[in-house]
């Protein structure tokens, strides 16, 4: 169906002119798009209703003369034009017809989009923006790691108390009780478990962190169930958490002289001794039967047993003579067995780094891109094959959402990255300052917002129940380094702190960063998803935070001109040795270890 005008040649950048096209390009729809931008949308321009009923051709001349008169621009205000829409439908029928107002809003829209997308030729290719394209392809080497993996028995490495059939044993124990009874019994030896490892969290807890007594409750529960399954005699009535350790008190208070003294002593320290030859003997046991080869995992073991032995033995040792229990055979013998397992087992396993440093600013860069574009892109085809952008608004928590991610990047990248941990609690305030330190080493707060004037910086300070240093206070500059566009990391900063943060944060969160769902503090398992999706996403590998710390020190190694003042700088910022620095977390080649002397010999000698 063709929808006639009586002006066939409307200026270019007109509203007649958008309306024409969009009309011949929505043929269904058109003469009634037509017929509300000619009644209602000119009547509330004028401001007055006509005499006559149904518009003459004259009129309709006149009313497409008002509308070849306005230019759509940057300057035309789009929600003024619904205004008039609504004005004139009340001049014109005494109310707002909804129907007609959605054709007047889809044409306004039609018109809109041809303003902010100029047409273009087919022949040329346009490449819109999208946060999905990769900037780097190495998928390849996902591929490849992939196919060097070993199948492992999972079910068998992950065997608890709690997941094993505890209902059979107690059946054949009580065989008057039915099965209600026995899941009561169940249950309530499952609680008293829990609690038995409430206490010994309160002892744990005053210099471990939660996450590390989560883990020592996980590897104690998996000895625990092995131990059960290895004597059919027991059941879960019988299990404890001293259950698998030997304790024995060798300290001897009864005595009337020292011959009888150390007699009784030497008989305790024998009965200690061949104990602990047996548990140890069960511990290796246990690691042949899981075939635990790596001595990083039966270290861990290891120092699980280690832990809950100093809760039993807390009120055994001579604190007076010893620091560390040193006179407890058990965890003695634990200690020189996880020697023996570092020098007799595998080493641990290191993930081949699979992005360089420059790769991984490369990324950066393309999330910092994600955020500052604020319009996703597509191409659409009209029907007069014609190209255009179609540009789409982003919403707040999509911008958020891209910020942050950038943002969790950037302090891994653009500054010696700090462990996962500290990013992951990361509070303004607390561990992320803004201010100065003033030359008697105090730290004075000022306003971010003003940083331009007031000459402040961001800091990182963490004190020792931040890390897991010691007892040292950190505190290090965050330099407020500038973008290629002129953008600088305090305006980022700034941004999500002040606007950004507050669409995606939920309840009395107080972290700097947020999950983007939930809106509460992030998880090691969030964050390390976040970073292997949007990696996997942009570099086709996928990408922990942790890995990063090992692409900066070996990138730091690769650098000629960076002498051991800049790796023992950078080692004390990553809070590590400068030794694990350059061994542990340094990934070089082989072809990289030799490029130094290659090029000093290249121009020192002469041939």
């Amino acid at each position: 169906m063709t929808i006639n005008f009586i002006n066939t040649n409307p200026k270019t950048n007109s509203m007649l002119f958008g309306l024409q096209k969009c009309c011949k390009d929505n043929p269904k729809q058109g003469a009634n798009i037509k017929s509300v931008f000619l009644s209602e949308y000119t009547r509330g321009l004028e401001g007055k209703k006509t005499a006559q009923k149904r518009a003459t051709k004259k009129v309709m001349a006149r009313m497409e003369n008002i509308l070849d008169k306005i230019i759509v621009d940057e300057n035309f205000d789009f929600d003024r034009a619904v205004e008039c829409f609504v004005q004139g439908s009340i001049l014109v029928k005494g109310k707002v017809d909804g129907k007609r107002k959605s054709y007047f809003c889809k044409g306004l829209n039609y018109i809109k989009e041809q303003h902010n997308t100029p047409a273009i030729e087919p022949k040329v290719l346009l490449q819109p923006y999208s946060t999905r394209n990769p900037v780097i392809k190495k998928g390849y080497i996902q591929e490849q790691l992939k196919q060097g993996v070993k199948a492992s028995n999972r079910n068998k490495k992950t065997i608890r108390i709690d997941k094993i059939s505890l209902g059979d044993r107690l059946k054949k124990k009580y065989p008057e009780r039915n099965q209600k009874e026995i899941q009561f019994i169940i249950n309530s030896q499952l609680e008293r478990l829990e609690t038995e490892f409430n206490i010994a969290f309160e002892f744990l807890e005053k210099n471990r962190r939660d996450i590390t007594i989560e883990s020592i409750k996980v590897l104690y529960y998996r000895l625990l169930g092995w131990e059960y399954l290895q004597n059919p005699n027991l059941t879960i009535e019988d299990i404890s958490l001293s259950f698998i350790i030997p304790i024995v008190d060798t300290r001897v208070r009864d005595w009337e002289n020292l011959e009888d003294k150390y007699i009784l002593e030497g008989k305790k320290r024998e009965e200690a001794m061949e104990k602990t030859d047996l548990r140890l003997q069960w511990l290796e046991q246990f690691f042949e039967d899981y075939s635990i080869t790596s001595a990083g995992t039966a270290q861990k073991y290891i120092n699980s047993l280690i832990a809950m032995s100093k809760f039993y033995y807390k009120g055994i040792t001579n604190k007076r003579r010893y620091s560390n229990y040193e006179d407890i055979e058990f965890i003695c013998a634990l200690r020189v067995l996880s020697h023996r397992c570092a020098e007799e087992m595998e080493g641990r396993k290191v993930k081949p780094i699979m992005l360089s440093y420059d790769e991984v600013i490369v990324v950066m860069k393309s999330l910092k891109a994600d955020f500052d574009h604020e319009f996703y892109e597509n191409i659409i085809t009209r029907e007069n094959n014609k190209q255009y952008l179609q540009k789409t608004t982003k919403d707040d928590i999509q911008r958020a959402k891209s910020l942050q991610k950038f943002l969790m990047l950037m302090l891994l990248t653009v500054y010696p990255p700090e462990r996962q941990r500290t990013l992951r609690e990361l509070t303004f305030g607390k561990t992320l300052k803004f201010g100065v330190v003033d030359q008697l080493g105090f730290f004075q707060k000022l306003d971010p917002f003003d940083y331009e004037n007031n000459g402040g910086m961001y800091f990182i300070d963490l004190n020792p129940e931040d890390h897991k240093n010691g007892n040292e206070h950190y505190q290090d500059a965050l330099f407020n380094r500038q973008f290629d566009d002129g953008t600088c990391v305090y305006d980022y900063l700034n941004l999500w702190w002040g606007t950004y943060r507050q669409y995606l944060v939920k309840g009395d969160t107080q972290t700097f960063f947020v999950r983007e769902k939930k809106g509460d503090q992030h998880t090691p398992c969030s964050v390390n998803q976040m970073f292997k999706n949007f990696f996997k996403r942009k570099a086709e590998v996928e990408v922990n935070p942790h890995q990063l710390r090992h692409i900066f020190a070996t990138y730091i190694n690769e650098c000629e001109s960076a002498g051991e003042n800049v790796k023992a700088s950078a080692a004390h910022r990553m809070r590590h040795s400068l030794t694990m620095f350059n061994t542990i977390y340094n990934q070089q080649s082989q072809a990289s270890k030799s490029k130094s002397i290659n090029s000093f010999l290249l121009t020192a000698v002469n041939l």
